[in-house]
């Protein structure tokens, strides 16, 4: 029995406009096979021969679906109560899940499932793993190739299990499946599917009330979607911080602010002479497990990355107004704990990660503390998020310091004087380039 993709819009009866399709789903090419003169939906067509009003228009899931003025929370909370709203409109929706491509440098998608009684969960999908074998064979890339919709009964003598998650759907009880995409007003194609218990299946009825409601439900979800896509970019770019202060409205240029912070600056070793003997895709390679192993535990110890520069990271531990003693400590062990890890996983990344060529990587870190302004500089219509002032280029000169003494960590004394539960020897004051006075330097013991 050939494989059926249905790809009318809302027929009156799903099962009366299926598409046969050659046996052999992996040959085909799909495209919407709905003429366009078909009805918008189920219950409008009704409309021009009853005189009734569409379904949605009287629908409070609609009037909720159109209420912007509500605060955006996160997706699984909205898609969870999107399904408990479906069942009170009278759909009896069991199960649901929605799959949304992402923005994320490592995740090509995000799946949220509801389920009638139990927690909603959301899934990432790592790049890598995205053309799996789970996903060649599901009514998931079915939709993103092109079809209109997926309808499979799973119990009875019409059900067809073609795909390995309807056997699976099928033996939790499920009797009818319903895959449907989300076309995007940007032109991405997007996938959700609804599941039911009840005997029977869905009726004809209950899936054109769907349908009525599938445009509203697209463009909230749409919605929804550009919130976290717009967050998550942010952050990609600038930082949590600098994200956070953007999309609270600090965007205009000079638009600053002067805060406490602690300030770690690192520098890959031998960069220069790096560059200049690997090919430009070995650099990039070298520099992405550079900046994997000291970024990483920077941002778990709480430290939020401000810049990239080449071969060197700028990052800052912020300090608040009114903040304990025993809470900047805290901190600052955080900083310290942060290096002596990205010291750690710098040392220890194998060889044949490293392009030919590539000695062992070693890099220079420097902890300093005081006063920095950040915020907004640049042109009138181009900004940078960024940090700047005298403990900045000091933290800067300190880091140059660490070639010459060599240890990979230097501290100043404002930061020793935070007094955190590291030990640390002085060693001497020396000068910094560009910096007036000679500065008390400090080796953290136990970073070597």
């Amino acid at each position: 029995m050939g494989v059926k993709y249905f790809c009318t819009p809302a027929p009156e009866d799903l099962s009366s406009r299926e598409i046969n399709t050659l046996e052999e789903r992996s040959s085909l090419t799909l495209i919407d096979n709905a003429p366009s003169d078909l009805p918008v939906s189920w219950n409008t067509q009704q409309q021009g021969q009853n005189g009734d009003l569409p379904f949605w228009t009287t629908s409070a899931l609609a009037a909720a679906l159109t209420d912007y003025s509500t605060v955006s929370r996160p997706a699984k909370e909205a898609f969870a109560e999107l399904c408990e709203k479906l069942n009170l409109e009278g759909i009896p929706i069991d199960r649901a899940m929605v799959a949304l491509h992402d923005f994320h440098p490592q995740i090509a998608a995000r799946s949220i499932t509801w389920q009638r009684g139990t927690d909603t969960e959301e899934e990432a999908f790592y790049r890598r793993d995205i053309r799996n074998r789970e996903y060649e064979d599901s009514p998931v890339k079915v939709i993103h190739e092109g079809a209109s919709a997926v309808r499979r009964r799973l119990q009875g003598p019409d059900a067809q299990l073609d795909f390995p998650i309807l056997a699976d759907l099928k033996g939790l009880g499920f009797t009818d499946y319903v895959a449907m995409p989300l076309g995007f007003s940007d032109g991405s194609r997007h996938f959700v599917s609804w599941v039911t218990c009840q005997e029977g299946g869905f009726e004809s009825a209950e899936l054109g009330r769907l349908y009525d409601l599938l445009p509203l439900i697209c463009m909230r979800i749409e919605l929804e979607h550009s919130y976290m896509v717009r967050r998550q970019l942010l952050e990609t770019y600038l930082g949590k911080n600098a994200a956070e202060r953007v999309q609270a409205g600090t965007i205009r240029r000079n638009q600053v602010e002067v805060i406490d912070a602690i300030i770690l600056y690192n520098d890959l070793r031998g960069f220069t002479r790096l560059t200049d003997t690997l090919p430009p895709e070995d650099v990039i390679s070298m520099l992405a497990e550079y900046y994997q192993a000291v970024a990483e535990p920077i941002q778990y110890f709480g430290g939020d990355i401000i810049k990239m520069i080449g071969d060197g990271m700028l990052s800052i531990f912020p300090l608040t107004s009114g903040m304990d003693d025993e809470r900047v400590n805290h901190i600052a062990c955080g900083a310290v704990a942060a290096v002596r890890r990205a010291h750690a996983a710098l040392q220890s990344i194998p060889a044949e990660r490293l392009p030919d060529g590539c000695p062992a990587m070693r890099a220079g870190f420097a902890l300093h503390a005081g006063p920095v302004t950040f915020g907004n500089v640049g042109s009138l219509d181009r900004l940078d998020f960024t940090v700047i002032g005298p403990a900045v280029n000091e933290a800067a000169r300190l880091e140059e310091l660490t070639k010459t003494i060599g240890v990979p960590l230097l501290a100043t004394r404002a930061f020793a004087r935070l007094r955190c539960n590291i030990e640390v020897e002085s060693l001497g004051h020396h000068r910094l380039r560009d910096v007036r006075e000679p500065q008390e330097v400090f080796r953290v013991v136990g970073v070597e």
